[in-house]
């Protein structure tokens, strides 16, 4: 085994050790270091991928204040990728990311945000197949005003550019904004119906407009998080097409051990070539605290994506099982075992294929 494998190795062990957390003045600066050893059965993910054993050591610097009228948060780490034996997909991976808001104080009517990051990533085409890696810059940016106890608005903008590593792949530009109008019928719950609208400049230009309703904050006594739908339409150089709109994020409380949560999105898509597309996802997951410190966690995703631009027809379809276990040794460092099975089907032959991960860590 190569040295730094061995130095990955010798981290993994030492890893619940390394993370601290100090006060600086009256916000909060966490060095964290996370570990892991995953033996993957096809790295590529294609009919003809690859087994291989990954190791990932991943240090993050993360600063928190948010105290007095402007909040912060803002990280900036890495993640350092080898592999045993295909040591041509080996990466080193860096993310950097901060969000503003102001005021930090409920008695003023308004609200400002400003975020933005860069990361450079490795990971799976799902189009193509094999690795690739990416550039990601992006900005975001939202004001709030409530007019009144009951009644408000919000608008938000963001931009990104997204540039790919290898020839064959196209890069992509995207600009949005939306316009929501706010119904507060509780201190816990908002009831919100808007406008969207994105352009992205890739291989060839789409533009999106999405019509939406949703539900944000404490649905029930114990479920809470973001219900909402819609319609949204997309015009491309081959055509338009309209699709429902979906965006649902939820946790169920089941009890003071058991939670459960629920996540759904449908929305169009831009894949590593340029091409259009659109897509589903919806997952169902639940955790149970077995002991104080010990949470285990299972999952099942489904996915599906349909591609009809440059003359492709093309639907891929997906599910992916998941379970862990997680025991937390103290506030900053903790031990986990994962495992996942995929099996993911195509028109494309290439692109008919299962995966399994199975892994462990420390934070």
């Amino acid at each position: 085994m190569k040295s730094s494998h061995l130095l990955l190795v010798s981290c993994l062990l030492s890893g619940s050790l390394l993370a601290v957390t100090l006060p600086e003045d009256e916000g909060a600066l966490q060095f964290r270091n996370d570990v892991s050893l995953t033996h993957d059965s096809n790295i590529q993910g294609t009919d003809v991928g690859d087994s291989d054993l990954e190791f990932v050591y991943a240090p993050t610097l993360n600063f928190s204040r948010q105290s007095g009228i402007l909040g912060l948060d803002a990280s900036v780490g890495g993640a350092f990728g080898f592999f045993a034996d295909n040591d041509n997909y080996n990466y080193e991976d860096f993310d950097s990311k901060f969000a503003l808001t102001y005021p930090q104080d409920d008695t003023i009517p308004y609200s400002l945000s400003f975020g933005g990051g860069y990361s450079r990533t490795s990971q799976l085409d799902t189009f193509l197949g094999d690795r690739i890696q990416l550039e990601l810059l992006g900005f975001n940016a939202g004001f709030r005003y409530n007019v009144n106890e009951r009644w408000g608005y919000r608008v938000n903008g963001h931009w990104s550019d997204i540039a790919y590593d290898l020839a064959g792949r196209t890069g992509q530009t995207t600009w949005g904004a939306g316009l929501d109008f706010i119904y507060r019928y509780s201190d816990k719950l908002d009831f919100a119906a808007g406008y969207a609208y994105a352009e992205t400049s890739s291989f060839t230009d789409t533009q999106d407009q999405t019509f939406r309703i949703q539900a944000e904050g404490e649905l029930t006594p114990k479920i809470t998080g973001t219900l909402g739908v819609g319609y949204q339409i997309r015009e491309t150089d081959f055509g338009n097409s309209g699709d429902p709109y979906v965006n649902i994020e939820l946790a169920w409380a089941v009890n003071e051990r058991i939670e459960v949560a629920a996540t759904g999105s449908i929305g169009f898509l831009t894949t590593s070539t340029g091409a259009s597309g659109q897509s589903s996802s919806f997952g169902l997951a639940a955790s149970m605290a077995l002991r104080d410190s010990v949470t285990a966690s299972a999952g099942v995703t489904y996915r599906e994506a349909s591609y009809d631009s440059f003359g492709i027809d093309r639907t891929d379809e997906g599910v992916i099982f998941q379970t862990s276990l997680l025991w937390q040794l103290n506030q900053a460092a903790s031990l986990r075992a994962t495992a996942s099975y995929g099996d993911n089907q195509s028109d494309t032959d290439l692109l008919t294929y299962d995966r399994v991960r199975v892994g462990i860590g420390a934070t």
